[in-house]
């Protein structure tokens, strides 16, 4: 560094100093400077488009089809019905959904008439249930065995000349009446729950050979009083007939004719 007489530094000594301190300071940040001035590179983001799927609107078995098909067109899927049974008839709204088929955008379900049994598959024939025999057992009885698988099940007298009736009572006053017979054969399938009437009498008294018959005979409207025998004519007996004497023939070996032989004499002779 050159210093001048006067003692001050000169310009050109300053400019060397100026640049030997650039030099400098490039130098202590070479490693530094680098790394600040590089920016990471962006990252790739992919984005996906998302579509919505419909909420599965649970299962709707044991539903009415009007119930079922409200709660699917609340999700936004297709809905569909059919027959369940053999029968291939058009469901109505309360008809009983039994099965059920899902997919991504539709649900398909299998209904039967309303009060009808579901069948053990779709498309198998409804096990409509059997008439039990009940003859023999009280009114209360055939109520209780009847309630699930009949309608009304009325009572009424096994004899015409006896009123009774009533309907579906356990405990009334028929209640321990003994059923005489039914007005649906044991075995009859029990299509759409019939109505079902029972001939019945009193507990103790014995059954009728059909219904219609009159406990009392002389209180049916056809009766007829049997006619009364007259008594035989006691002249006509002692006659022994109704031959007369004047037509008779004795014949070789002679006799009286029917009714004696007339004799003018009394007993002893004439005189």
């Amino acid at each position: 560094m050159a210093i001048s007489r006067k003692g001050k530094i000169g310009w050109g000594s300053i400019a060397i100093l100026a640049v030997v301190l650039l030099l400098f300071l490039l130098g202590s940040c070479s490693s530094d400077c680098d790394d600040e001035s590089e920016e990471p590179a962006p990252k790739a983001t992919a984005t996906a488009t998302v579509t919505a799927t419909p909420s599965p609107p649970g299962s709707q078995v044991g539903a009415l089809v009007d119930t079922a098909r409200s709660q699917v067109q609340q999700t936004g899927l297709l809905v569909a019905f059919h027959d369940a049974s053999d029968n291939d008839e058009a469901p109505s709204g309360d008809w009983t959904v039994c099965f059920e088929k899902a997919t991504l955008s539709k649900v398909d379900f299998a209904a039967v008439p309303n009060g009808a049994p579901c069948p053990k598959k779709d498309g198998h024939p409804i096990p409509w249930p059997k008439m039990p025999n009940i003859t023999g057992t009280t009114y209360a009885e055939a109520v209780d065995r009847l309630k699930d698988v009949a309608g009304d099940v009325d009572i009424e007298a096994a004899y015409a000349d006896e009123s009774a009736y009533d309907t579906d009572n356990l405990s009334g006053g028929y209640a321990k009446w003994i059923v005489c017979f039914q007005s649906v054969k044991a075995g009859t399938a029990l299509v759409g729950a019939p109505e079902v009437t029972l001939h019945a009498v009193e507990k103790g008294a014995a059954c009728p050979t059909s219904t219609g018959t009159y406990k009392d005979p002389t209180n049916d409207p056809a009766y007829v009083t049997p006619d009364v025998g007259q008594p035989e004519d006691d002249n006509s007996s002692s006659t022994g007939g109704s031959g007369s004497s004047d037509d008779y023939d004795p014949g070789d070996k002679g006799g009286c004719p029917p009714g004696g032989c007339y004799n003018p004499c009394p007993p002893g002779g004439c005189h």
